[in-house]
């Protein structure tokens, strides 16, 4: 399957996230009594996304497919969440997070769609409990990275965070 985006990804400190996204993750860090998110983040990846094609006829029909030919994502991470920020043009912001301790950082056939580049993954499937959700079942939800070092570097350092929170 023919890649969907071109994705790249670049470490940034949380004080470099635009206003109105870091906002909006700390209504949702508020809203869902995280904490201090942006203040305890560990590291901190904003990845942009360019859609290569249009969404196939099924996907426009029903709406289903993505509404923006570029979007940008933020995530970080703190010692206990993950939080994931996503902001478009058509799909608006939208702020997500889950317990650390409850999710897990693996691969799905979402990855060979939306995220491998020559068989290389360059993305995360990260099922948990994620707020503002039905918190009675876990749910994946696809985290694009770039392929570049950056986005390597994230990937590496939250499934250690990963593994931390789970052995405390």
């Amino acid at each position: 399957m023919k890649r969907q985006y071109e994705r790249t990804s670049r470490r940034i400190d949380s004080g470099q996230i635009d206003p109105p996204l870091r906002a909006a993750i700390t209504a949702h860090a508020e809203a869902n009594q995280l904490g201090d998110v942006l203040g305890d983040a560990v590291a901190c990846c904003e990845t942009r996304s360019v859609r290569l094609s249009k969404p196939g006829l099924l996907a426009r029909m029903t709406g289903s497919g993505d509404p923006d030919t570029e979007h940008r994502s933020v995530a970080l991470y703190t010692p206990g969440y993950l939080i994931i920020a996503i902001t478009g043009v058509n799909r608006g912001t939208h702020v997500r997070s889950a317990r650390l301790d409850g999710v897990s950082a693996g691969t799905s056939a979402l990855v060979a769609q939306f995220g491998q580049v020559d068989g290389e993954e360059s993305g995360v499937s990260v099922t948990g409990l994620w707020s503002g959700e039905t918190r009675d079942a876990a749910t994946s939800f696809y985290l694009g990275l770039g392929g570049d070092a950056d986005g390597k570097a994230f990937l590496t350092g939250l499934r250690a965070a990963i593994t931390t929170a789970k052995t405390k």
